[in-house]
């Protein structure tokens, strides 16, 4: 630059012009006008120079340079967070060739809109694509080339990622509001709904299964979110920082292998024209320290105004001169601007010296793909935890709902409902735990009909003693004066003969009868003792069944399917033979007309079963669920206690007994007899 200036007018001079720029030339506008004093004459002037083409200075592109930064004034619209710094500037020539991209690369004008750019010279609105991302971009042009400025449409992940960060501002909120006003409520002493919901949350064991699922979820993401922030954020200022020792290397070997050589044969030294040069080539502004002084750089005026210092950085003196190392990048701050210096050593024959190359830090840049980062994160994050809450939900119902089952079951037993029964619906512990407590409910319900049971039984009993006592008493003076009252007759000559005789006959027969009804009762009311010892099964059946042979001949068939060789039981001989007699009593009396008898015996396992069938009326459903009832019978002439004392006495001796039948078509009655140790001698 020239040192005085022949602007001599007091007033600003506005025009443009054109001025060479090493190989190119740029448009420049000019503006300038002379500093007079009182008198009117220059004293000094003021002179402008501004370019008109130079894109990489609007307001809203970060420029690669700090020093650029560094001249611009303070913008609000600069500020981290502020909605548009996702806008795009490119400019176009003619021929569609980019000629500028404040991006990594332009977007391509596709025939249709480039067709709308040419008809007219209005501004449009068109979609364009880099990639796979669409942007919506404001086209305008004129005659020096076509001018677009746009910013990237939200794709439906974008829409999901803010749909995540509002759920979670949503939740943030919720969680605040809880907390203020438990703090609320503790400040004032009194019981908030927070303390209600914990109290909840703890008395609920599903409510705490679930939430323990989606912390499981919730922490293992969270910690892996911010290790993978950390971890990108890391590697991007790592490769920003390796980006810059780059840069500084290739200037380094520009400098070492052109500039120096050349400066020597020319017999001129390295200047800031040559610094300029070398800043064109590697795209950034480059200085040359030699010592703790500035050599030569390419934004001189910078220095020269004292924003800059000329001094050497001091990270970068210790580094490459007192540790000797080959490269180093450090952060630089000058007023709030912070920004990146890549240092590295120059040797050559004429001199040593120390080259940097200030670059802007990329922090907004990097933010901006960290909080890109962050928002995909907590999408995933936030999906994670809701596909864990979904799989805690249904894992917790799954394992909770069994538990509220059983309590609900446990309820209704413990209000006497013993039908209560809880379905099994998975092969786990939880089924074997479902499948426990419906066996305890069934003994349960077994118990208390065996309980209801043996009660009605000893109330019959008790009952039944009294009858037979009451009955016994008048039976035995009866029998004798009927007795009596024939033999007077007898001896008179019979004189009122045959009507007396039918009468004292039937007198007889009736005591007899309730002889007989009473020694049932007897039996009982009774509570015999099982006296139990081995048996032998083919014997007990001939003995039980041996005495009706003769009387059943003509009409009743009897059959016995009762091999030798069966084990002897383990039973009280005369319970069991009376339980046989009762059953087979019973069948006899079934087949009032023709029919079949027929008593089988088998061993299984450890017991012998004694089935005994006939073909007689048989029982309803009705009737066969009150068999074993006392006083219960189907005969108009039973007592109704044959098959109760059958039972009783089997169970006495350790066996159970069983009747099934249908009506029209007969009954079985099975004895199951526990087998005798093969040691014991059998009577």
């Amino acid at each position: 630059a020239a040192a005085r200036s022949d602007v001599r007018a007091c007033t600003w001079g506005v025009f443009e012009e054109v001025s060479p720029f090493f190989a190119e030339e740029r448009r420049l506008l000019y503006a300038g006008r002379a500093v007079c004093g009182p008198d009117g004459r220059p004293v000094g002037s003021i002179v402008v120079h501004a370019m008109p083409s130079d894109y990489s200075n609007l307001p809203f592109i970060v420029s690669q340079s700090p020093y650029v930064e560094l001249m611009r004034p303070a913008d609000p619209l600069q500020g981290e967070g502020v909605s548009g710094r996702d806008v795009e500037f490119a400019v176009y020539g003619w021929s569609r060739a980019p000629l500028y991209a404040s991006g990594v690369t332009a977007w391509p004008l596709d025939d249709a809109v480039f067709a709308r750019v040419e008809q007219s010279r209005m501004p449009l609105w068109a979609e364009l694509r880099r990639g796979d991302v669409k942007y919506a971009v404001y086209i305008l042009n004129d005659r020096g080339g076509i001018y677009a400025l746009g910013f990237p449409v939200p794709s439906p992940l974008d829409h999901l990622v803010n749909l995540a960060e509002i759920t979670v501002l949503a939740f943030g909120t919720y969680i605040l509001l809880l907390a203020a006003t438990a703090l609320f409520g503790i400040v004032n002493r009194r019981g908030t709904t927070t303390r209600a919901l914990l109290r909840e949350v703890r008395a609920s064991f599903y409510r705490k299964l679930l939430l323990a699922f989606i912390a499981a979820t919730v922490v293992p993401v969270a910690a892996l979110a911010v290790a993978t922030r950390t971890y990108v954020a890391d590697q991007m200022r790592a490769n920003v920082e390796q980006e810059a020792v780059r840069t500084a290397s290739a200037a380094r070997r520009v400098v070492e292998d052109l500039v120096a050589p050349r400066a020597v044969q020319q017999g001129f030294a390295v200047d800031d024209n040559l610094m300029v040069w070398v800043s064109r080539l590697v795209d950034q502004d480059v200085n040359i320290f030699v010592g703790p002084r500035l050599l030569a750089t390419s934004e001189r005026n910078l220095f020269a105004s004292g924003l800059l210092p000329t001094r050497t950085p001091a990270d970068v003196y210790r580094t490459l001169e007192l540790q000797n190392d080959a490269a180093t990048v450090v952060r630089e701050q000058i007023g709030t601007l912070n920004y990146l210096v890549a240092g590295t050593s120059i040797a050559t024959q004429e001199f040593d010296a120390m080259l940097t190359v200030p670059l802007t830090s990329r922090e907004l840049q990097i933010e901006s793909q960290i909080d890109t980062l962050d928002r995909r994160v907590l999408l995933g994050a936030l999906l994670f935890v809701l596909a864990g809450a979904i799989i805690g939900y249904a894992l917790a119902e799954r394992i909770a709902d069994p538990v509220n089952r059983l309590t609900r079951a446990t309820r209704r037993i413990a209000r006497g409902d013993l039908d209560a029964r809880i379905v099994a619906r998975s092969s786990d512990e939880l089924r074997r735990l479902v499948q426990d407590f419906n066996r305890m409910a069934s003994e349960l319900q077994r118990q208390q009909k065996e309980l209801e049971r043996t009660h009605r039984l000893e109330a019959w009993a008790e009952m039944a003693r009294q009858v037979a006592h009451e009955i016994k008493n008048p039976l035995t003076p009866i029998q004798l004066n009927a007795e009596h009252l024939r033999r007077v007759h007898a001896d008179r000559g019979q004189p009122l003969s045959p009507v007396l005789d039918e009468c004292v006959n039937t007198i007889l027969a009736q005591v007899k009868l309730l002889r007989q009804i009473a020694s049932e009762f007897s039996s009982f009311a009774s509570s015999p003792t099982a006296r139990p010892a081995p048996v032998a099964v083919p014997e007990l059946v001939h003995d039980a069944i041996d005495p009706y042979r003769a009387g059943l001949e003509d009409r009743i068939r009897v059959e016995l399917d009762v091999p030798q060789d069966l084990p002897p039981v383990f039973v009280d001989r005369t319970l069991i033979a009376r339980a046989l007699i009762n059953i087979v009593e019973n069948a006899i009396h079934a087949m009032p007309g023709d029919g079949a008898l027929t008593i089988a015996a088998r061993a299984i396992d450890s017991a012998v079963h004694i089935r005994v069938t006939d073909t007689g009326v048989g029982m309803d459903a009705e009737a066969l669920a009150l068999a074993f009832e006392p006083y219960f019978s189907t005969k108009t002439t039973g007592t109704g206690l044959g098959l109760p004392i059958a039972k009783r006495n089997v169970e006495l001796s350790g066996g159970t007994l069983s009747v099934t039948s249908e009506r029209d078509r007969g009954t079985t009655v099975e004895l199951t007899l526990p087998v005798a140790d093969k040691d014991t001698k059998t009577l």
